[in-house]
């Protein structure tokens, strides 16, 4: 699946994370491509999306590369597990060598899982929480410093 020059971004997951980044990223001009198991999961992408979409596993890897992993500048794994979510993200960073990679946990303490590799945690609880301390308090990570 040869895609244009764009900077490729593959998603994998389709829920309300996966399908908001896929549009947010495509509307931005990224190639993207979504991958999830289920076919209805792409309904929730926007008319608007310019991108690609397949339904299949994101840890097989013969979809992987027929969506270009090689090829792929940001990777994020953004399934309903956690322990999923993991697993591809090491695929994709220690096999593929992909050079940016994120991934959404539910639990803080699956960090520890992705220290020292190229791989960025997203914590929607630790998001949450510096919303509500800005909103609250006028604090944030940045001021901290």
């Amino acid at each position: 699946m040869k895609l244009g020059k764009k900077e490729r971004v593959i998603i994998i997951g389709c829920g309300r994370l996966g399908s908001k980044l896929a549009a947010m990223l495509s509307e931005k001009n990224y190639q993207v491509v979504v991958i999830d198991k289920k076919e209805s999961a792409f309904t929730k992408l926007p008319e608007s999306f310019g991108g690609f979409y397949v339904k299949a596993d994101g840890t097989d890897l013969d979809t992987l590369k027929y969506v270009d992993i090689e090829e792929t500048a940001i990777f994020i794994a953004c399934t309903e597990s956690d322990n999923m979510n993991s697993l591809l993200a090491q695929i994709a960073s220690r096999i593929f060598n992909v050079p940016n990679v994120y991934v959404r946990f539910e639990d803080v303490d699956k960090e520890k899982l992705i220290k020292g590799f190229n791989i960025q945690g997203i914590f929607p609880f630790n998001l949450t929480l510096d919303v509500f301390n800005e909103i609250i308090f006028g604090e944030n990570k940045e001021n901290e410093k």
